[in-house]
C-alpha cells in the first residue's frame, strides 16, 4: 500500500445569472439609444409605464453597466449595446466559492470523495512514479467550474460561472491506494490492479502507469525464478 497526493484548491469565482430580455427593458434601450432622456418622469411618459417602476429599473440598469449619465441624459454603454444586439440579460451575481480537488499524476480534477476515509496514523510511501506536475490555470479551472456549476436556479434563470477570482491551495490529501501485481497463468500476461479509495474503483490509469514501466522486469524476474526452480 502507498499514498497518491491530491491536492485541494480553495476557488473564488464570479457567477452571471443570464436571462431573454424582456420587452420594457428593450424598449428603454432603445430610447436611450435613439432619444435623449433626462429623468424617468421623460420616460413614464413616453412608454406610459409608472415613474417609480421606471426610476428602479433605470437603477438597476446603472448599476449593472447597461447606461451610463452623460451630459445630464442617460446613454447606452458599450455592455448596453451588446447586450441589446443580443437580447441577452448578463447579471452579476455575488461571488462565490467552492473546493476543487485535482490529482497531479492524473492531471485530472477529481469529484468528491467517494467514501471518508478512515483516520489513520501509519506513514504510507509516496507512489513511486508521482510527479509534481501542475497544470492547473484560471482557464482550466474556469472551464471544470462551468461543467459542474453552470445550470439553471430555482427560478429558471440561467447561471453562469464568468470569471474565476483565486484559486489557492488549501492542503494535499494523502490518499491510500492498495496495489496488486498479478499474473494470468493462461493468457502468459503480468498486469497490476490498484484500488483508489479516493474513487471507490480500480484505477485503470496506475496500472497502466506501472505496467509500462515494470512489466519486463516482472518477467525476468519469473523466468529467472522458474530457469532456478529447475
Amino acid at each position: 500500500m502507498w499514498h497518491l497526493p491530491v491536492r485541494t484548491y480553495n476557488v473564488s469565482f464570479k457567477p452571471l445569472k443570464r436571462s431573454k430580455m424582456d420587452i420594457l427593458m428593450k424598449m428603454m434601450l432603445l430610447t436611450f439609444e435613439q432619444a435623449e432622456i433626462r429623468r424617468a418622469a421623460n420616460l413614464s411618459e413616453l412608454l406610459l409605464v409608472e415613474e417609480l417602476f421606471i426610476a428602479d429599473l433605470l437603477e438597476k440598469m446603472q448599476r449593472m453597466g447597461l447606461i451610463r449619465q452623460e451630459k445630464e441624459s442617460y446613454k447606452l454603454t458599450s455592455k448596453g449595446q451588446e447586450q441589446l444586439k443580443t437580447g441577452i440579460i448578463l447579471e452579476e451575481m455575488e461571488e462565490e466559492s467552492t473546493v476543487l480537488s485535482y490529482s497531479p499524476v492524473h492531471d485530472e480534477f477529481w469529484p468528491e470523495m467517494a467514501e471518508h476515509l478512515p483516520e489513520t496514523t501509519e506513514e504510507l510511501p509516496l507512489f513511486r512514479y508521482a510527479n509534481n506536475q501542475d497544470h492547473i490555470n484560471a482557464d482550466r479551472i474556469l472551464q471544470v467550474l462551468a461543467e459542474r456549476e453552470n445550470g439553471l436556479d430555482e427560478n429558471g434563470f440561467q447561471i453562469v460561472v464568468a470569471d474565476v477570482n483565486s484559486f489557492d491551495l488549501q492542503k494535499v490529501e494523502q490518499i491510500p491506494c492498495l496495489e496488486f501485481q498479478m499474473y494470468n497463468k493462461e493468457q502468459d500476461i503480468f498486469y497490476a490492479r490498484v484500488w483508489n479509495t479516493w474513487r471507490g474503483r480500480w484505477d485503470d490509469t496506475l496500472e497502466k502507469q506501472i505496467e509500462e514501466k515494470e512489466r519486463l522486469e516482472w518477467r525476468e524476474k519469473w523466468m529467472a525464478k522458474v530457469e532456478g526452480s529447475e
